[in-house]
Formats: structure tokens, sequence, C-alpha cells
């Protein structure tokens, strides 16, 4: 599963490398047409849902980057599945935004401010990583022609209040150097590069993954 603004093009270096022969890219946007949830959501209620319709088994695999390994931990507490988190977080305070506050994240979504070119232009300039520099760039890009519902659905999930889990991932696979999110105070793999390690250091990514395999 993908991370906030990604797509399941996120995995494409990283697939052809791992032990599988089969397996499911969730791509979230369609996800949320599908679902079509009323009212308030949250992670638990995303990881459910999933849960429900892919009617996924404990004897499953669930790998996700970001706010998809999020997700994937939800869905080990719901069901004991295994979860590989890349790049991700099992505590909200890890996501290094300065705001956490939803109320104040979907005003300036609803404002125009959040899709508006000059803040992602300013993030761009901020942004550390040459490496990874034009895959950010084409995110922000991409977030500018989503629809604010998806947006905020996203939002939600990711900062919408939840219990802490109970049970931990099977992998955590991480860099020091991600600036989107802190680094674990658990054990993890640490692979060189910055928060899109999985894009230009697959092989690193994928060698702790299929020795868990």
């Amino acid at each position: 599963m993908h991370g906030y603004v990604e797509t399941p093009a996120i995995f494409d270096e990283l697939v052809p490398l791992l032990p599988v022969s089969t397996f499911v890219r969730i791509d979230l946007a369609d996800e949320f047409l599908r679902w079509k949830p009323t009212g308030a959501i949250n992670v638990q209620l995303l990881a459910q849902y999933l849960v429900d319709f892919y009617e996924i088994k404990a004897e499953e695999v669930i790998i996700g980057h970001s706010m998809g390994g999020w997700i994937a931990s939800h869905i080990k507490q719901l069901i004991s599945a295994k979860a590989i988190l890349i790049s991700s977080w099992t505590d909200q305070r890890k996501i290094r935004l300065p705001t956490h506050n939803l109320r104040l994240l979907k005003f300036l979504l609803y404002s125009g401010i959040t899709q508006s070119r000059p803040l992602l232009n300013f993030f761009r300039k901020q942004y550390p990583f040459a490496e990874s520099l034009d895959l950010y760039s084409s995110l922000m890009e991409g977030m500018r022609v989503m629809s604010r519902t998806y947006i905020d659905q996203q939002l939600q999930t990711l900062f919408a209040p939840v219990p802490p889990l109970t049970v931990s991932p099977d992998l955590r696979i991480h860099t020091r150097r991600d600036s989107i999110i802190a680094r674990p105070a658990e054990p993890f793999v640490e692979v060189p590069g910055d928060h899109f390690s999985l894009v230009f250091h697959p092989e690193q990514v994928a060698e702790p993954i299929r020795k868990l395999f």
C-alpha cells in the first residue's frame, strides 16, 4: 500500500525484487471511491474496510510505504497478518509536519492553500535531497489535481486519533535521513537514501524482506 498523495507506482522498482508471484497493489484513490465512507474516518475503519473487501487472511503479508505502513500495522492489529513497514511509523508523532491538527489541516485544504502552487513551490525549495527531488516534485504536482475529498480522507487516515497499537510490525525498514517521517524508536533495518529509498535503493530495501520470507 502506497503513502500519502502517492500511487501504487511507488512500488514499481521494488516489486520485481520480491519473492512473491501473487500480489495486489492497493490504490487508495480507488478504494475510497468504492467504499464511499460517510462522516469522519480513521485508519482503523479503513483497515477494517480493506480486510473485509479483500478478505485478507492472517497468513498474508502487507507491505506499506509511509501511510501504507501505518494502515498495514492496523490490518495486523485486526487479523495478525504480517506487516512490513517502509519509511513508516506506528506512532503518529513521528510524522514531520508543522501541525497535526485536523481542523486546521481541513481548513487549509478547503481554502485552497494546501494545493496552491506557492505553497507547493515552497515545500519543493525546502526539500533537502537531490536524489529524490524530481519524484517529490511530481507527487506535489499530482496532489494539485487530486480531489479535496480524497486528500481529506488521507489526512484523516494520517491524523485522526486512534488507540495505540498493541502489536508490532514484523519488519521496519527506514533511513536515518528521512525528512518526512522520523526514524523509529524501535529496532529497524537501516537502508540508504531518504523517504523514497524503495524507489532509489530497491535492492537494499528488498534484501531484508527476502530474508523474512
